[in-house]
């Protein structure tokens, strides 16, 4: 919600006294009267705002004296006032659509001389919206109850029923951007003429595809195919792909284990180094000195070190341990 500023003493003095002033002149009145400034429903509602805020503040600084008092009684007539000023003056907006819309003499209609058409450079511009809307609601009513057979008989009926109006027909009311339009009361109700007819919905069923599908039998493989022209054959020479398309007396086998090892650049399985083994005599002979909480990976795989323990390990993982000071070589 936005936030509507406050008034100083001035302005607000000013705008209850219009407030007041205008109460007065709208009772009694059929008609909505002027208003002192087109911006009058805001400024009341200003007005108000500032008195509460002017509440709050006392009753924060001084507690609830006699001018607090006085402030409420105050908002509180004001509030009262302004509730009555906008029932005498939405009811008279009623009464002057209502008397514009459907009065008539003697089956003639009227020129909507009697009542004259509303300033609304005077009004507020939320009043005139509501004019509007109750024009409009007006119309319909019309049209509910045959307002124009009941006025003007039965040959109004058949007269406008037979000169409906091209589709699209605009009325000069489309490029006011007013609301209410050249007279303030919308524009008049015509009859288009309509020929489109409804779009006939199409509904697929998939029974219906597949009876398509199979709905030319004789047809079936005979989409084009790109065909490949082979090149003429030379009588007494043979053909370059002959050998390739000659059918083959017997089977060829393929040695995928030559063709991986070809493929990958290693020798073939004849030909593979054996990998070096390790021999008894490059194993140290090592007594442990230092238990280890973790067990160690050797080419034996693990082994867990306790103090006083004899073991037979590689040259790298002896040398280690020994300059780890976690075990000691023990030769025989």
């Amino acid at each position: 919600m936005v936030e509507r500023p406050l008034l100083d003493d001035v302005q607000a003095r000013e705008v209850e006294e219009q407030l007041f002033a205008t109460l007065r002149q709208q009772t009694g009145r059929h008609v909505p009267i002027v208003l002192p400034r087109r911006d009058f429903w805001e400024k009341v509602g200003q007005l108000l705002d500032t008195i509460e805020m002017q509440i709050h503040e006392i009753y924060r600084t001084r507690g609830p004296d006699l001018r607090l008092q006085n402030l409420q009684k105050r908002q509180a007539n004001i509030r009262r006032t302004s509730s009555e000023l906008a029932r005498k003056r939405l009811v008279s907006f009623q009464q002057h659509a209502s008397s514009v819309s459907l009065r008539s003499e003697g089956g003639i209609q009227n020129h909507k001389q009697d009542l004259p058409a509303l300033d609304w450079g005077r009004h507020d511009p939320a009043e005139r919206e509501f004019y509007s809307s109750v024009v409009q609601n007006i119309d319909r009513f019309k049209l509910s109850v045959n307002w124009n057979g009941m006025q003007h008989g039965l040959a109004s009926e058949g007269t406008a029923a037979q000169s409906p109006l091209a589709a699209g027909t605009m009325q000069l009311d489309t490029f006011i951007e007013q609301p209410g339009g050249l007279t303030g009361q919308g524009p008049p109700t015509i009859a288009l003429e309509d020929d489109s007819s409804p779009l006939q919905e199409i509904e697929t069923d998939e029974e219906d595809i597949l009876a398509m599908q199979d709905a030319y039998p004789e047809l079936e493989g005979m989409e084009p195919t790109l065909v490949k022209i082979a090149e003429p054959s030379v009588i007494g020479q043979t053909h370059a792909a002959a050998t390739e398309l000659a059918p083959a007396k017997k089977k060829e086998s393929i040695d995928f284990n030559a063709w991986a090892a070809a493929e990958a650049g290693s020798p073939t399985q004849g030909e593979i180094e054996k990998e070096p083994q390790f021999e008894e005599d490059s194993m140290i002979r090592i007594r442990v000195l230092q238990s280890m909480d973790e067990p160690i990976m050797t080419i034996d795989g693990e082994i867990s070190l306790e103090a006083g323990d004899i073991h037979f390990l590689d040259q790298g993982t002896a040398d280690w341990l020994v300059d780890a000071g976690v075990a000691e070589k023990a030769t025989l």
